[in-house]
């Protein structure tokens, strides 16, 4: 708890390191929730979904999806 009230640098810190590590541990539970029913399931799903939205908000991630990125546009007419 005490390391919540210290500089921005140690919640950037805590931030970085504990939001994967909950995503890798929702998706964990989401694959046992599976396992154990033998099919995916709606809670299995949405353990997923939760982690799959955390990945994306960390800093170093891979992209997920298999299609190219969007086209920039140039600014000019």
């Amino acid at each position: 708890m005490s390391m919540l009230r210290g500089s921005p640098l140690r919640h950037r810190i805590l931030f970085v390191l504990a939001v994967p590590l909950g995503a890798g541990l929702l998706s964990a539970l989401g694959h046992l929730v599976q396992r154990r029913h033998g099919r995916p399931t709606s809670v299995s799903e949405s353990l997923f979904a939760i982690a799959s939205s955390l990945r994306r908000r960390t800093l170093f991630t891979r992209p997920t999806s298999n299609h190219p990125p969007a086209p920039e546009a140039s600014g000019q007419p």
